[in-house]
């Protein structure tokens, strides 16, 4: 496979040029190690170049102008072409980003078609582009006012390793059903599906610079991010970067989603009973290695739970296969680097000076020579000012830590400069609610514990032109983003599009 996915140009203004690519980057399998494809290094004169051709597509082309019926449609050839090219792209995806193949069915690949068929299919109605006041006289003639919605003009999209084509897919297809033009910059680890998307976009007949893909390191990112021609940024990434893009973006007061960093505390309420605590296990706080800016990597357990907690999350361990993502049984996949993998064990480290209590984990696994993999780590009897309850490690560790009352535990979940995500489990929905509204963060679930529905069986069927499965899925239904400095904006659903909108008031007489 060693160099399989191999690309020598860039996309831009509906072509594929090698100019201004300072070198190559080469992509590397975090699973096995081995390159499997490169990219160029493009300078900031690419960027320059990328950017120009996009204002033209906006200033000057079609795609502003035309309805969003007419963007619908080519997004709809858009998503076909991923669609059939479904079985390609997820080999590319699980192999550039370790992701493994349940997570590649539910999001990273599959969910990720969905969202770009969803928005083709929904942008027209989805979203309510233009409010139209009644007619009133006045004292020369009759007047109203219209408010209508207009794209925010030329995105520069900048997408983290984690999820690279659900993230692309995520900013890219919203930005372009608003009648925007992009810019996309991936990140230089897991560039090989943006290329994808670019093939895609250029086989439907999107216009010539209407999307833009470039490759390269952060000093892209800073020239989208300061670059005059360039209206709104969208980033998905760390806080600490997200500070640095917003300070580059205010000279020019650009407009700004920032999907940031997440330390989401997950509380179990008093009223779960033990069998239940003892079979949660750990395997949610695991997915994709913790390498996810919404997974819970704090667990907040009454005190007389922890031991029963403890005991069934070493038996969990039994299930949690570690290996090559490819493999069907493999449940938690590498980290994306060796230097990821070095920030996890400095974070391990960390806790254990601190005082916190290693209850398994917190080492590589003997087993695997090769790849960037790191066992399933959790501390108990730690303590929520701790480096590993307070910072974001971005590995397979979970924290748990004990509390006495209820309003502790909403304290204890709220005490972090983090708002993405949280989760309420308990005994009890009308509970499990109240405590939710009170969690600081923009994704809260709630699980009562409980006889569950698990089927449609005895519930009478379904009627005609509904099924189980319509109008659902990760990035389609709800919003996704965070308070406090896990963000600004959001994403998913009809709202993803609309912040790629500028609202206008047109007066009449």
């Amino acid at each position: 496979m060693n160099g399989r996915w191999k690309y020598d140009t860039m996309f831009i203004d509906g072509a594929w040029t090698a100019s201004n690519a300072a070198g190559v980057i080469e992509v590397i399998d975090p699973a096995t190690e081995n390159v499997i494809g490169s990219v160029p290094d493009a300078d900031v004169k690419a960027a320059a170049a990328a950017i120009e051709a996009a204002r033209r597509a906006f200033d000057e082309g079609p795609w502003p102008r035309i309805s969003p019926r007419e963007r619908g449609v080519v997004l709809r050839r858009f998503a076909a072409i991923l669609d059939e090219r479904h079985d390609a792209l997820k080999e590319l995806v699980m192999a550039e980003s370790g992701a493994v193949g349940f997570l590649a069915d539910i999001i990273a690949v599959r969910g990720t078609i969905n969202i770009a068929q969803w928005v083709a299919d929904s942008v027209e109605h989805a979203v309510q582009w233009t409010e139209v006041s009644p007619p009133v006289g006045g004292p020369v003639g009759m007047a109203g006012h219209a408010v209508v919605r207009e794209p925010a003009g030329v995105v520069a999209a900048i997408t983290p390793f984690n999820f690279p084509f659900f993230l692309n897919i995520v900013k890219v297809i919203p930005a372009l059903a608003a009648g925007c033009t992009v810019v996309l910059k991936p990140h230089q680890w897991t560039p090989l599906d943006a290329y994808e998307i670019a093939k895609a976009a250029q086989d439907a007949e999107l216009p010539p610079g209407v999307l833009n893909v470039i490759t390269g390191g952060a000093e892209l990112g800073e020239a989208m991010t300061t670059h005059p021609m360039v209206d709104m940024v969208t980033f998905t990434g760390s806080t600490q970067t997200g500070r640095r893009i917003m300070a580059a973006a205010a000279p020019t007061v650009k407009r700004l989603q920032l999907e940031l960093g997440g330390k989401s505390a997950s509380i179990v309420l008093d009223d779960v009973p033990e069998e239940h605590v003892a079979s949660m296990g750990i395997v949610t706080n695991m997915i994709h290695a913790g390498q996810g800016c919404a997974i819970h990597t704090r667990l907040l357990l009454p005190e007389h739970l922890l031991e029963a907690y403890v005991e069934g999350a070493k038996n969990s361990l039994s299930y949690l296969k570690i290996g090559d993502p490819r493999e069907s049984d493999t449940v938690i996949g590498p980290l994306i680097r060796e230097q990821q993998r070095k920030r996890v064990e400095g974070y391990v480290q960390a806790g254990l000076d601190e005082g916190a209590e290693l209850a398994f984990g917190g080492r590589r696994p003997d087993h695997l020579t090769k790849g960037f993999f790191y066992e399933p780590t959790l501390f108990i009897n730690a303590r929520n000012d701790m480096r590993i309850a307070q910072e974001e490690i971005f590995g397979p560790v979970l924290t748990v830590i004990t509390y006495r009352t209820e309003a502790d535990a909403i304290r204890l979940a709220n005490d972090s400069v983090y708002g993405l995500g949280g989760g309420v489990v308990t005994g009890n929905t009308a509970r499990g609610f109240n405590v939710a509204r009170q969690i600081r963060a923009g994704n809260v679930a709630v699980q009562t514990v409980g006889p569950q529905v698990t089927n449609f069986e005895g519930l009478g069927g379904t009627g005609p032109g509904w099924s189980a499965e319509q109008g659902g899925g990760i990035g389609i239904t709800g919003v996704f983003g965070g308070f406090k400095q896990s963000g600004v904006g959001r994403e998913w659903g009809h709202h993803g599009i609309e912040e790629f909108t500028e609202l206008k008031t047109i007066e009449w007489s």
